[in-house]
């Protein structure tokens, strides 16, 4: 009889933990976060200072990481794949719909604690606008499976995130943010040739949706805003889209000069296909 309790107690552990040590029920997530690049070239620093991360899911809103002093993150460090790890928590399985970042609206030393840095060394701070301080909502969704163990992706993009107030100079936080499991992205990469501009950025569209009109700024003076995602062409010629969701896409190159302003699409290259989990080499002739 003892023998049998011992088996009916190790099932029962067996049931409520997984292998890992994650609670029946529960499964692990990742979160962190990336961005794209600005095409000035004439910014060295963008920075926002996180306070939190939570999460929305089958048991409402879950606290993943409050930061004891707000994380202060320049973004133009996470280009090209690069990440900043927020944090890994478990949390109930299950379908989760949105991720809400909270933001800093403390000043933790002499610099703002949202902010672009120029590199003559000048600053200017980044606006939150009211009613938005307490945090950002990122609608999307991710599965935390049972057991097991998510990765999901925040993409910043602050090209389109940051702003420009109309002809107050000011800098507003806009953030219009992605929502990415890693599971079911990929990413498209190679090295340009032919005719070399000093500042060239590749633009990934979904299929069919680039036209002329996205050379015109929007009405946040945003550029090819429609893009899914970008990435700037280095000093060796090399590009690398990244975190881009399987599917069929329009690869847009483009030339602008240092303050970040158009000057002309060098080439398109269409019907560029992407499987989850695939990294893609796709060189790109500007001649051809």
């Amino acid at each position: 009889m003892k023998n049998l309790w011992k088996i009916f107690g190790l099932a029962a552990l067996v049931l409520f933990y997984s292998c890992d040590g994650i609670e029946s029920g529960n499964g692990k997530a990742s979160f962190y976060l990336t961005d794209g690049p600005l095409e000035a070239d004439n910014v060295s620093e963008v920075v926002i200072s996180i306070s939190k991360v939570e999460v929305s899911g089958p048991e409402g809103w879950n606290m993943v990481k409050e930061f004891e002093t707000p994380e202060a993150i320049n973004l133009l460090e996470l280009q090209g794949g690069e990440t900043f790890f927020l944090d890994e928590t478990e949390l109930a399985s299950g379908q989760y719909n949105q991720v809400r970042l909270g933001l800093s609206t403390s000043q933790e030393s002499q610099d703002p604690a949202h902010y672009l840095k120029f590199n003559d060394g000048s600053i200017e701070e980044i606006t939150v606008p009211s009613g938005t301080q307490s945090g950002y909502k990122v609608v999307g969704g991710f599965t935390i499976p049972d057991g097991g163990v998510t990765s999901v992706i925040i993409d910043f993009d602050v090209r389109k995130s940051v702003v420009k107030a109309g002809n107050s100079g000011k800098y507003i936080l806009k953030p219009t943010l992605r929502l990415i499991e890693d599971a079911e992205v990929g990413s498209v990469s190679g090295t340009i040739s032919g005719g070399i501009d000093a500042n060239l950025v590749v633009y990934a569209y979904e299929s069919n949706q680039y036209n002329e009109n996205e050379t015109e700024p929007n009405e946040d003076g945003v550029v090819f805003a429609n893009a899914v995602t970008s990435a700037i062409v280095d000093v060796e010629d090399n590009y690398n889209l990244s975190f881009l969701p399987s599917g069929t896409y329009d690869l847009v190159v483009v030339s602008f000069d240092a303050e970040g302003s158009f000057v002309e699409v060098k080439t398109q290259k269409n019907d560029v296909e992407l499987d989850a989990g695939v990294k893609l080499d796709f060189d790109i002739d500007l001649t051809l």
